[in-house]
This record gives C-alpha cells, structure tokens and sequence, in this order.
C-alpha cells in the first residue's frame, strides 16, 4: 500500500513538473516582440540600418508595412554588394514609404561614383516631407561635374545639417547665394564653394536666424566672389578648417555673439572681425597655414590681433614654432 501511495506521489510531482516545464517552454516560445505595440517596435526600429528594418516585412502580415511609417531613414552603400542593388533599394523605399509621416534623420552615405538624379530625388523627398537632421556623404573626387540642385537650402523644417563632399574641385557643388533655413541650428559643410550674390561678398548665413554651431571644412568661394562674409548674431561656435584644394580668401567675421573659435588644417585665410567678439571665450588654432608662403607667421600674428578678447587660447606646437619664426628672424 505504501509503495502504490509513494508511486502516486511521484507520478504527481513529475506531472506537476512537465507541466511547469510545459508552461517555461510555452513562455519561451511566446512572441514578446510583436505583442508590443505599434509605436514600440518602429522606435526599436528607428536604430537599426534601413536596409534591415525594411526586410522585417517578411516576418508576417503586421509586419509588411511597419516600416514604411519609419521617421529615420539611414542608407549606406556598405551594406550592399553593388551599387544598382543600392540604388533600386533607396528608389523602393522613397516611393513605398508612407508619405504622410513626417521624416525626421535622413542619413545617406554613398561610396563610390554618385548619381545626381538619385541624390537630388533624395533631396526634394527631404524637403517635402518636413525633415528635421540631414546627414550626407559623397565621393565626388572622379566626377568632372555634378548636376547639383539646392532643394535642401529651402528647407524651413531642418534643424541640422551635414554635407561631406570628397572632392579635388570644391566648385563643383556651388551652395546658393542665401540659405533660407530658418530652423537652422548646426551647419556642417566640407568641400562645397560659396556664391557671391550682389558683390564681391559671399553672405550665405545671414538669414539663419537660430545657427548656433557653423563647420567649416576646405570650402572656397565660387567664381568672382573674393570674401566670405560670415554674418550671424546668433552663432556662437565657429570652426573653419583649411584645404591646399579650398584656397586661400578673405573672412570678414559680424558675429556679436561668438563664444568658440578654432582654426584648423592648411589655412591662408585673412580675418577680420566687424566687432569687438566681447563673448569670445576660447580659441584654438592648430594650423601651419601654407608652410610654402613666408608670411604665415605674420597671418597667424594677425589673427590674434583680431581675437584680443579671448579668455582662453590654445596654440598647437606646430602654430608656435610657425609664430616662433618671427622672434628669431628678428634676432
């Protein structure tokens, strides 16, 4: 009696078992991702690749159009194996993507030779579709000429922006003669050439209202222009970063409100200042100029004249012996 009693026993603990292991597998096997709402899984899907948050229209009937609500979009020819395979790809998603969600990041790096007419559609997508932060890279170095069209500079929604051009010939992507961004916040734009509208000055972000943050990278200016005019009372850090291919112009600074300015790369440029920079609080100058004029060291000497009222200033040991010519040419 005691043994069929002690069997029952054990046949209840090992059912009571399964039947827990039953409902671990159960939960194990329970699909968390897609019980979460709608407005979960696309900002888990706002951090991953384009490429892959498009393809998890495979997973099921909720899952196929999911995506084409995405407020970020991200395309980089890296993940594919050619480029038409990339170019069909960004085609497909701006033309199956939902048109009444606004589009917030849109980031495009492209390797390799560009294709204007992609470019440029991606550009006006932009714009139409009130995007806030623009981030683009191109390879324009074996390209003669660039059929470049300036939607994006009229676009009243953006609040960053960031063009990288890799180019021997900065003219061949000629920005406008006056951003109209009126959202404008932080600026970025390398290897692009400046237009002069009614004179010789190019004047470009004197319309951005609300620029804080404006990058400068081996830009030049654009046909006849021979100053650049950096006109701007809400700009409060100033980076202008030098190219042999940029060349070398005048900067005539209006920024009242300046706090930060660095000086960097192969700069020959002269600057002046249309104010006393009394917000000026650090500079930093890490640049040798053009090493092949012999009054670099003069240049230099000539910008910390204008920059008199900083409070702190950082001198790279390259700019110092460049300074340092001056002493012991005089002695």
């Amino acid at each position: 009696m005691e043994g069929k009693e002690t069997e029952g026993m054990l046949k209840m603990t090992t059912d009571k078992r399964q039947q827990k292991r039953s409902r671990s597998d159960r939960e194990e096997e329970r699909d968390r991702l897609s019980e979460l709402p709608d407005c979960v899984v696309l900002h888990i899907m706002e951090f991953m690749d384009t490429k892959y948050a498009v393809q998890t229209c495979v997973l099921s009937k909720r899952w196929k159009d999911l995506w084409k609500r995405l407020t970020y979009l991200g395309f980089n020819t890296t993940l594919f194996n050619n480029v038409v395979k990339f170019n069909k790809f960004v085609s497909r998603v701006l033309s199956g993507r939902d048109g009444s969600v606004s589009l917030l990041n849109l980031e495009f790096t492209r390797r390799g030779m560009a294709e204007p007419k992609l470019f440029n559609r991606l550009m006006k997508y932009a714009v139409l579709h009130n995007v806030q932060q623009f981030t683009v890279s191109l390879n324009l170095s074996f390209r003669q000429s660039f059929e470049f069209r300036p939607y994006i500079f009229s676009c009243e929604s953006l609040t960053f922006l960031k063009l990288s051009f890799n180019s021997f010939d900065t003219s061949i992507v000629a920005l406008p003669g006056s951003l109209n961004m009126p959202a404008l916040k932080s600026l970025q734009v390398e290897a692009v050439s400046f237009t002069a509208r009614d004179n010789d000055y190019a004047e470009p972000f004197s319309t951005c209202n609300v620029l804080n943050t404006l990058i400068l990278d081996g830009c030049s200016l654009h046909k006849d222009a021979k100053f650049l005019s950096i006109s701007n009372s809400s700009l409060s850090s100033l980076t202008i970063s030098g190219s042999f291919e940029g060349g070398a112009y005048k900067i005539a600074l209006s920024t009242p409100n300046l706090s930060s300015l660095t000086v960097t790369g192969h700069n020959n440029h002269t600057i002046s200042s249309a104010c006393n920079l009394s917000f000026l609080e650090e500079v930093t100058i890490d640049t040798l100029g053009y090493t092949l004029f012999p009054n670099t060291d003069l240049l230099i000497i000539s910008w910390l004249q204008v920059l008199t009222n900083v409070k702190i200033l950082r001198l790279y040991s390259g700019t110092l012996l460049t300074i340092l010519r001056i002493y012991l040419l005089s002695n």
